[in-house]
């Protein structure tokens, strides 16, 4: 199907307008973000200039503390040529949506041609489909439950403040901590399941006096090692600045995937 503008544009052909998971992969040519964030849980519908590396596709995208909005992947000229097109703008600001993520470097080209604020920011998605090898201190790791919510947001507000995490504020989610020999905790970890089903951390945050010792580590292969074992993949969204976490994820075998800015509207 096409849009309104219907005729060629920017050598690409008409934008889109895709209603299966198997259009947008076809467009996508097997993105992980595609496959592993999106997928199984793709809400339609999606749009296309010509296909990536060269094009670009534009999905609906639930935020990792579940907030609706869209995700744009392809070329400058190919994520110029989508919000060109009336209705693809009208469809990403349209219905629920809050926010809107664009390849880390073209954030001006959404700014140009939405209303937007200054909310927002870089980040990364990683991932990978490979177990880590064992890391001193995942015998540590206990489980979490909803009676342990309050204390692990207050951990959370004091010693990650900038967290996306949220414990136990939906369904599927998976809550993990490491105590000290008091039962203070020192280090605590969540997993929730994407839009494609693929377990996300958040919340990987180590009491401050604390860090150093490992213990972050150790809470992210425990959960990584059990996403990899029950469904093949694990996922995260991590703060581009953040370099001593990126060091430590790609560590446990993690991939960079894709680098986003994001702006939310109003």
């Amino acid at each position: 199907m096409t849009s309104s503008a219907g005729a060629a544009v920017d050598g690409f052909g008409p934008v889109r307008r895709l209603a299966t998971v198997e259009e947008v992969a076809a467009s996508a040519g097997g993105h992980p973000v595609l496959a592993l964030d999106i997928g199984a849980g793709f809400v339609a519908p999606a749009y296309a200039a010509g296909a990536l590396p060269e094009g670009a596709v534009a999905v609906h995208r639930r935020s990792d503390h579940g907030v609706p909005g869209t995700a744009v992947l392809g070329s400058r000229d190919g994520l110029a040529t989508l919000l060109d097109d009336p209705d693809v703008r009208a469809w990403v600001t349209g219905g629920d949506n809050r926010h809107v993520s664009a390849p880390r470097g073209m954030v001006d080209l959404v700014v140009d041609r939405l209303d937007v604020g200054d909310r927002g920011g870089d980040w990364d998605w990683l991932w990978t489909r490979t177990a880590p090898p064992p890391v001193p201190g995942e015998d540590r790791v206990t489980d979490l439950n909803r009676r342990d919510r309050e204390e692990t947001e207050a951990f959370l507000e004091a010693h990650s403040p900038r967290t996306h995490g949220q414990p136990f504020a939906r369904p599927g989610q998976r809550w993990v901590a490491i105590r000290d020999d008091d039962g203070r905790l020192v280090a605590v970890g969540g997993s929730e399941p994407s839009q494609a089903g693929t377990p996300t951390l958040a919340g990987i945050a180590v009491d401050t006096a604390r860090r150093g010792e490992g213990w972050g580590a150790a809470v992210t292969a425990r959960l990584t090692r059990e996403a990899v074992e029950q469904v093949g993949a694990c996922a995260l969204g991590m703060f581009a600045d953040n370099e001593v976490a990126r060091a430590l994820y790609h560590r446990l075998g993690f991939t960079t995937g894709m680098e986003w800015t994001s702006r939310w509207f109003g």
